[in-house]
């Protein structure tokens, strides 16, 4: 319930400048969110790889419940991806991007299956041109099913497709043993 209520806040632009502005919240959002814009992802993410660091952007926002929202949040990472590409920054992986299945529609009524998958696709073809790579992220149990078959058949055409698992499912280590294969990349979460 809170975990709701916190995501519908965060679409309220104006809840989302009192609390990103307030001071004892602005620190604690510094800490997780390195920028507000795409155009200012070019010099955080410059400064963190010159610094010797790998960098995995994510778009902020789950639980689309909108087909034309879902291919908006696509959108955001394709352009993202092309932005980092010319400037340089995704080759070789050093800028990748990470993916929730929720914000590009796996729960949407209709299709959210499909929709998801083939928004993810367009997403690692973007990242394919590049030189980069995607990583779909662990979300609720409830969508791990559907997010290790999206990953699975994604990788048919994408086999650098990386994968999260939440480390403290049951299923975690036959997750991990289906996911992990030469070129592939899962990465565990406590979640």
């Amino acid at each position: 319930m809170l975990r709701h209520m916190l995501l519908a806040a965060s679409d309220s632009d104006r809840a989302r400048q009192l609390i990103s502005s307030a001071p004892l919240a602005r620190g604690v959002v510094a800490r997780y969110v390195a920028w507000e814009s795409a155009a200012d992802a070019d010099a955080v993410s410059r400064d963190l790889i010159d610094a010797g660091l790998l960098v995995t952007v994510d778009y902020l926002g789950e639980d689309t419940t909108d087909p034309d929202q879902a291919a908006a949040v696509t959108a955001e990472y394709c352009g993202l991806l092309r932005q980092l590409g010319a400037a340089g920054l995704s080759r070789g992986g050093r800028a990748e991007v990470s993916v929730k299945p929720t914000a590009v529609g796996l729960q949407l009524p209709e299709h959210g299956r499909k929709t998801a998958s083939e928004n993810i696709a367009r997403i690692c073809a973007a990242a394919r041109d590049a030189g980069t790579t995607v990583t779909v992220d662990a979300e609720e149990h409830t969508t791990a099913e559907a997010t290790q078959a999206i990953v699975a058949g994604l990788r048919q055409d994408f086999p650098d497709l990386g994968c999260v698992l939440q480390s403290s499912l049951r299923r975690a280590a036959g997750d991990c043993a289906a996911l992990a294969r030469p070129g592939s990349r899962v990465r565990l979460c406590k979640g």
